[in-house]
């Protein structure tokens, strides 16, 4: 199969990179523009530069006649810019996940406070709840029953409210205002350190009954301590690649927001 560019600088299949050099040399001085009175020359001399350019960088044609290149200056280059453009592309992915990484890192470490501040404030809660509870006798204020808004804008009723001198409790729907012949005042029961209602007792025509606070952060959020614990010590010692621990500390971060919030509601 016929090869345009060595036919065009004069030489033979298997011809030596060193002998394309010379044809060149020797061609190009003849067809050279500035040098040439050929009208074809400057057209002659791009197809010289254009056939050394590519046996140059690709190499002669080995000794079989029947290979040829089927070389395209215009597709070449092409695919040169686009395996350029492919490396910058890698190049700056992996640049951006670098500085992904390094926020994460940074972000982590500032979060380690925070996981120790989380729990300490867990381990207080547990010695809170161990410690033997506290009573002291109060004056009963007032009793609501609380209604909240439901579907279509109908109010529904939630529960029973029970204002103290120092604390407001909630106990289920019906279970105080339903009661008559109640004493003024009644034994509050709470933690020593954080002053959580647990339970009051209320005088009921002379008798003392029970009743359990229905939301504390111990009754209904009490889950939350165990499961706070649990993903502490996954975070500092099972899990190590960056993503997963940073999704740890997101969990640990939003529970630990709703414990606070409720410790400020009891």
């Amino acid at each position: 199969m016929k090869n345009e560019y060595l036919d065009t600088l004069g030489l033979q299949p298997g011809a030596t990179k060193a002998e394309v050099k010379a044809a060149y040399r020797r061609l190009s001085k003849i067809h050279h523009p500035d040098i040439s009175k050929d009208p074809n020359a400057k057209e002659k001399f791009i197809e010289i530069n254009e056939a050394y350019n590519f046996l140059t960088k690709v190499g002669p044609t080995p000794h079989q006649e029947t290979v040829s290149y089927n070389y395209n200056p215009y597709v070449s280059e092409y695919d040169q810019w686009r395996k350029e453009a492919r490396r910058r592309a890698w190049q700056k992915a992996k640049e951006q996940e670098r500085m992904q990484q390094e926020m994460i890192v940074k972000i982590l470490k500032g979060f380690n406070v925070v996981a120790l501040l989380i729990f300490l404030t867990n381990v207080v809660l547990i010695v809170d709840y161990i410690l033997p509870k506290k009573e002291e006798t109060q004056e009963i204020l007032s009793i609501y029953r609380v209604y909240e808004s439901g579907r279509h804008s109908k109010k529904t009723y939630r529960y029973d409210e029970i204002h103290f001198e120092t604390v407001t409790m909630l106990f289920d729907r019906g279970e105080v205002t339903t009661l008559k012949d109640l004493g003024p005042t009644g034994r509050v029961v709470t933690t020593r350190l954080f002053h959580t209602p647990i339970a009051a007792y209320i005088s009921i025509a002379g008798n003392e009954e029970r009743h359990e606070q229905i939301y504390s952060i111990y009754r209904v959020f009490g889950f939350l301590i165990p499961a706070i614990l649990l993903f502490l010590a996954l975070y500092r010692y099972a899990v190590t690649s960056l993503d997963p621990k940073l999704t740890l500390a997101l969990f640990l971060l939003a529970f630990f927001m709703i414990q606070l919030w409720i410790l400020l509601l009891d």
